[in-house]
């Protein structure tokens, strides 16, 4: 090997001997702290109430395109926060929130900006530390909603066992009569099956009890949404009642709520 040779090689094994000791690399964390920051994640519910088997309304149901989160530290209420996501994302996250306990409030906004509620669901929660996680779901209850909404209320009955149809009840139910109250008072409107009328709803119409296999549940629109009361009554081949159960239940906003499940318990 010549002279100019080795000079060439020599130079190339330096060259790699610099990058293979990284010195023209950047650092792996450019401001020396390597430490993940917390994240505090904020969802939201609209009219959550599982214990009358309502999951919630969707951000179409009330109009909400765009979710307002407020957060206000506890310990020093100057230390403020918010975010503003789109409804359907169902959440907001907060990176690196100062520590400490937040007062949260969701405030569920219009397609022009307008807060659609007198008040917002309100919440607590801890602020995500360096590396964990902290996470909370807010519901914004029915009250504080500042439209009159109406639902479509879906509806089946079993009588003595959730998997009984009336055709097979102990006693067996030939007629029901069903009285709905919702908005504070005892609804007249007439339920309908398959978009054809069927029952009364102020608990003064008797119709032959409807099978659960039947395809379409008994139902009724343009229902106040919010709580609501049913009561169901059941009657024999000689009209006496041989089952009759009141219950809690919700109507949901708009026409696309579940098709809720009663059973009816034997009772005079």
């Amino acid at each position: 090997m010549n002279l100019r040779a080795m000079m060439f090689v020599a130079t190339v094994l330096g060259l790699a001997a610099v990058a293979s000791c990284g010195g023209d690399d950047p650092p792996v964390c450019p401001t020396g702290d390597c430490s993940l920051p917390g994240s505090t994640v904020v969802k939201w519910k609209f009219n959550n109430y599982p214990q009358y088997k309502f999951d919630s309304d969707a951000c179409s149901d009330v109009g909400a395109v765009t979710v307002r989160v407020e957060m206000t530290q506890v310990e020093d209420p100057a230390i403020t926060d918010f975010l503003d996501k789109g409804c359907g994302e169902g959440q907001a996250t907060f990176i690196d929130l100062p520590f400490g306990m937040y007062n949260v409030s969701v405030l569920p906004l219009d397609l022009d900006g307008n807060v659609l509620v007198s008040t917002g669901g309100t919440g607590q929660i801890l602020a995500g530390s360096s590396g964990a996680h902290t996470e909370v779901t807010v519901n914004v209850p029915y009250t504080a909603w500042t439209k009159a909404y109406t639902g479509q209320f879906l509806y089946r009955l079993s009588w003595g066992g959730p998997a009984v149809s009336c055709e097979a009840s102990m006693p067996l139910v030939k007629n029901q009569t069903v009285t709905l109250t919702a908005g504070g008072v005892v609804r007249t409107e007439k339920s309908s099956i398959d978009n054809m009328p069927y029952q009364q709803l102020d608990g003064t119409d008797p119709k032959p009890c409807r099978a659960l296999s039947d395809p379409f549940p008994q139902n009724v629109m343009g229902i106040p949404f919010g709580p609501a009361t049913l009561l169901v009554v059941g009657t024999d081949a000689t009209d006496a009642v041989v089952f009759r159960t009141q219950f809690d239940t919700f109507i949901g906003v708009g026409v696309f709520n579940p098709t809720l499940s009663f059973d009816v318990t034997p009772g005079m």
